[in-house]
């Protein structure tokens, strides 16, 4: 605590120039403290030895970047044999760990595992497609659900990562009739997507992340000892002193905090609550007073609110998806496709997208799947029994 108290002065010290609004810290303070749904980092055991043992995924993962393309073009020569020689299979969980326990996170110490969560999955499907051509189902699939692992039961930290689910899921129902997995390989997809779920509650703390550390890079010249604390405790004293590094100046003021409030009000009140839709309805109006005041941070907030709407689109995919490998698993157990009646029961309580609220409708006729929600209408044709 000494050495955190230390740096928070010496920040403190720092914001000269512009004189701090009280007004503004105890409001945002008010909005940090109060603890949402679904926000709760998880404990890592032994975590700095699987940071060890896992950062080469990482340095991987940054060698995919700028350099991703359609799953079915290879990456280059040197990467791809690198890919295939890495032990990638089994470490799924290990990476998860470490991201989920986000409150020990040291990005000065370490590399950073979230950012590039959506790559690393990236590199799972990648080398899941060379195993498969090459007849290796089980591994290949296996690599497949790993990539999957990493989002399993999201805690709200890192929902512009955790939205990289759909790179992973598009890629499942092509291979699934050219690459049949056996029972057991497709009980345990069945498993794993299921698991990536994302609770609207999670999704709404997540949304909050965001838009707090949104107003600490905006505002931060306001804010004393007691918020840079806060901050520290609730996200990491890592996590908190990159927001307070960031290249941001953090001195914007009255004008455009009332607009930031209102805009986290609209979207944040209540979320959990009501369709996210009509969240981001509510929010129009101070977004676009934000837009006038300061661009570029009005950029950054629709960028933020923009995730309410590829949420929505994820789910459509991952329930999709759900639905098409339940309908198979279905069939191995029964030696037919499932009725209409048998996959819904499969499902228990019936999904629902909370974009718009609407719950999901399954059917199921001469080995042609639909899944629709509202104007969301989706046909799958199941692949042909083996």
């Amino acid at each position: 605590m000494m050495r955190g108290g230390l740096i928070v002065a010496a920040l403190v010290a720092c914001a000269c120039g512009t004189r701090p609004d009280p007004q503004i810290a105890d409001e945002f303070y008010e909005r940090l403290r109060a603890a949402p749904s679904g926000w709760a980092p998880v404990p890592c055991r032994d975590r700095a030895a699987k940071i060890e043992a896992r950062s080469e995924m990482v340095w991987l993962a940054h060698d995919l970047r700028a350099r991703i393309r359609e799953f079915e073009t290879p990456p280059p020569t040197q990467l791809h044999e690198r890919m295939m020689a890495y032990p990638l299979l089994h470490h799924a969980d290990d990476y998860r760990c470490v991201i989920q326990d986000f409150v020990r996170a040291d990005p000065q110490r370490e590399p950073d595992f979230l950012e590039v969560l959506g790559l690393v999955a990236n590199l799972y499907v990648l080398k899941a497609r060379v195993l498969l051509e090459r007849g290796e189902t089980s591994e290949g699939w296996a690599h497949v659900i790993d990539a999957l692992t990493l989002y399993r039961e999201p805690v709200g930290f890192g929902f512009a990562e955790y939205l990289t689910l759909v790179d992973v899921l598009r890629m499942i129902s092509p291979w699934l009739e050219r690459h049949p997995p056996d029972s057991a390989t497709l009980t345990r997809l069945v498993e794993a997507v299921d698991a990536t779920e994302m609770t609207q509650p999670v999704i709404c703390a997540a949304l909050r992340h965001d838009l707090l550390a949104l107003a600490v890079s905006g505002f931060r010249v306001h804010f004393e000892l007691r918020e840079r604390e806060a901050v520290a405790q609730r996200y990491g004293l890592g996590n908190a002193m990159r927001a307070w590094r960031s290249p941001w100046p953090g001195k914007l003021g009255r004008a455009e905090w009332q607009a930031v409030r209102e805009t986290h009000d609209a979207l944040v009140d209540d979320c959990a609550r009501r369709p996210l839709g009509k969240s981001l309805q509510r929010a129009a109006e101070p977004m676009f007073s934000l837009d006038g005041l300061h661009p570029p941070t009005g950029v950054r907030m629709r960028l933020v609110a923009d995730r309410l709407n590829r949420v929505g689109r994820l789910i459509d995919l991952r329930t999709s998806v759900l639905a098409t490998v339940r309908a198979l698993e279905l069939r191995a157990t029964l030696g037919r496709d499932p009725s209409t009646a048998e996959l819904a029961l499969r499902f228990g309580e019936r999904p629902r997208n909370p974009w718009d609220g609407r719950f999901y409708t399954f059917a199921v006729s001469e080995g042609v799947l639909v899944v629709s929600r509202g104007p969301y209408r989706e046909s799958i044709v199941l692949p042909p029994a083996s």
